[in-house]
């Protein structure tokens, strides 16, 4: 996610990565964050840790930009991936795609 951040990418620092662990219910389990400014950017999924919180919350926060702590939100929108990219849903857009509106 540090490459993709333009913050990392202003200070040519794009070394980093951001690893969570996810229950099956979409939940904060842990992190790993290594990179520029990592400590800094822990605390979100610390607090998600604590509160159980879901990757949705990560997802929605609104960060300023351009910081760094926006790898916490696209590292959490990442989670939703697999999802969007399903065969159901697919097939979904392929029939929404058909309607007239």
């Amino acid at each position: 996610m540090f490459p993709d951040s333009d913050r990392a990418q202003a200070e040519r620092r794009t070394d980093g990565l951001v690893k969570a662990i996810v229950d099956t219910k979409g939940r904060a389990l842990g992190c790993t964050l290594a990179g520029a400014h990592a400590g800094d950017l822990l605390l979100p999924w610390i607090r998600a840790v604590q509160n159980r919180q879901k990757m949705s919350t990560l997802a929605s926060l609104i960060a300023p930009y351009p910081t760094l702590s926006e790898v916490t939100k696209r590292t959490a929108g990442s989670y939703f991936t697999p999802s969007l990219l399903s065969e159901k849903v697919r097939n979904l857009v392929r029939i929404m795609l058909k309607c007239p509106f």
